[in-house]
């Protein structure tokens, strides 16, 4: 399992917008591109993080834990801006 930030980002614009396109959009992705990167994610865990529908997308029970976990990693402060 590798997640780059990228990924990370992607799956979290993807959930706060609602939807893959806007998400897309959002991290300056081609949806085809978008897609691409949250159907690998799902592939190396075995599992889906997203629920689609016609009217967006919403988490599923490990989407949720992944959401949490990339916010608590994103908004980390980073190791090289300690003094």
């Amino acid at each position: 399992m590798h997640f780059d930030l990228t990924d990370l980002r992607l799956y979290l614009h993807i959930l706060d917008s609602g939807n893959i396109t806007a998400g897309a959009a959002r991290s300056h992705l081609s949806l085809a591109a978008a897609s691409a990167r949250i159907r690998a994610m799902e592939a190396s865990l075995g599992t889906e993080f997203l629920q689609r529908g016609r009217r967006g997308v919403t988490p599923t029970p490990a989407g949720k834990a992944l959401a949490q976990h990339a916010r608590r990693l994103l908004n980390r402060p980073s190791a090289c801006s300690r003094t």
